[in-house]
């Protein structure tokens, strides 16, 4: 009687590699000038993986011909890559706190400023600013960003998570003396 519970698993993995994927996407469009950080594409490498991966082992809980342990494999590699562009994403926020306060910080880091120019006078111009109107608009644009990108990480850190968590059912029912193949009905 763990279809459904495998299957509520994997609606869930799905969700949380939309998120991963959309917020990373959205990120991703923010960058006005040069190349968007390497962490912000690879999140949405990590976001679009997780939806494969969760979509294989939807199927796999219906259909027999799929072994148990292909499933099993995919989500220990999605889980290893989602856990790693978490670690990324914490390493490159570099425990900014997404207060206003912060501004100068969030200002400053490659992943939330959309990208920076310097003018001919020598000033620094960033994307972030595109449209703001003052200086209290730039810093509600950075905040706005900044929780963009925590909750991208969390995010990426929750489909770790439950991909663990499928791993641990799928060995647990292996172990338990269920049959190779991938369905979660016993």
């Amino acid at each position: 009687m763990l279809g459904p519970i495998a299957l509520g698993v994997r609606a869930f993995q799905f969700l949380f590699a939309v998120v991963v994927l959309g917020l990373s996407v959205t990120l991703l469009k923010a960058q006005k000038y040069g190349n968007s950080p390497v962490t912000t594409r690879y999140s949405v490498f990590t976001g679009a993986f997780g939806m494969i991966v969760a979509a294989v082992g939807a199927v796999g809980i219906f259909f027999e011909a799929l072994p148990a342990l292909v499933p099993m494999a995919l989500d220990a590699l999605a889980g290893i890559l989602l856990a790693a562009g978490g670690i990324a994403w914490a390493i490159g926020l570099k425990g900014i706190s997404c207060k206003l306060e912060d501004s100068e910080k969030m200002l400053k880091n490659a992943l939330l400023n959309g990208g920076c120019v310097k003018a001919k006078d020598g000033s620094q111009y960033c994307g972030v600013a595109d449209g703001a109107k003052d200086v209290m608009d730039v810093a509600n644009n950075l905040k706005a960003t900044c929780q963009k990108a925590f909750v991208g990480e969390i995010f990426q850190f929750l489909a770790f998570a439950l991909a663990a968590i499928l791993i641990a059912l799928g060995w647990f029912i292996r172990r338990r003396g269920g049959s190779s193949k991938p369905r979660f009905v016993t």
